[in-house]
């Protein structure tokens, strides 16, 4: 859905927080049962080094910040996902957005221990940032990792953040002290370009999706739902569930947003100019 229509949709009728997926990671919404694993991850030497999380960090602590996650509605001002690698439904990692209300926002992420390793803040930033552009209709995504933190600084750069060299002396603060910083930003078509860099398997060469499909997932990639892709292209709704579970198929995507993500690095489509 168009960030227009869904802000000038009632509260009461603003569809769901979405769930996200690329078929090795699933980005969910965070759960009062997550607060033990939370805490565990939170407790990471890393995490207290690179992040502004309370150090030491209790369960306690997990527990008001899960109590604080905005929920329904009011999600949408402030997106917050929990990174999970199924069929493991495990708290690995958080990653949030905080829109500024001017086609911007700045994006933050912190990973558990177990969940390193395997390319999974990658994937998590990729989903977050392609949703962000297509649903929220964003211009631009903010990043900020303190100076020292290169494997953050490689992540951002591998999903097409624009990150100078520069440092910004005392940038942002930590726990009351003020650190220098590596700032970077990503744009619709920074974040194309690199999603096709970052798949080896260039063209797609399984089934061939037909120009209806392609008309379909380009308003997908838009985030428009079911039924305003019906009346753009003058088709039923029914009509228009039947090209998505096609897409669906073709593309090996379990989700929508995957099948944007999946159309996105191989070329069938592109994000909002």
């Amino acid at each position: 859905m168009q960030a227009a229509k869904l802000a000038s949709m009632p509260s009461a009728q603003r569809p769901a927080p979405p769930i996200l997926s690329d078929g090795v990671i699933t980005l969910r919404i965070a759960r009062p049962t997550d607060a033990d694993d939370v805490a565990l991850g939170c407790q990471d030497p890393l995490n207290a080094m690179w992040t502004t999380i309370p150090s030491p960090y209790t369960v306690t602590d997990a527990q008001d910040w899960l109590g604080k996650q905005p929920t329904g509605a009011a999600w949408w001002a402030s997106p917050v996902w929990i990174i999970t690698t199924p069929p493991s439904d495990r708290w690995g990692g958080t990653i949030d957005l905080r829109p500024d209300g001017h086609g911007g926002a700045e994006v933050g992420y912190l990973l558990a221990p177990w969940s390193r390793g395997h390319g999974h803040a990658a994937r998590a930033l990729r989903l977050a940032c392609t949703w962000a552009f297509s649903a929220l209709g964003l211009q631009v995504i903010t990043w900020y990792a303190f100076v020292g933190n290169d494997a953050s600084r490689q992540t951002a750069r591998n999903v097409g953040f624009q990150v100078p060299n520069h440092v910004f002396p005392r940038f942002a603060a930590q726990r009351g002290e003020r650190r220098d910083s590596w700032i970077g930003t990503l744009t619709p078509e920074g974040l194309a370009a690199a999603s096709r860099l970052a798949d080896p398997r260039g063209a797609y060469l399984g089934p061939e999706l037909t120009r209806r499909e392609r008309d379909v997932l380009g308003h997908l990639t838009q985030g428009q739902s079911n039924r305003d892709i019906a009346i753009d292209l003058g088709i039923s709704e029914n009509t228009v569930k039947n090209h998505v579970r096609s897409i669906l198929e073709k593309l090996q995507a379990k989700s929508r947003a995957e099948a944007v993500v999946i159309g996105l690095r191989q070329g069938l489509t592109s994000l909002p100019s």
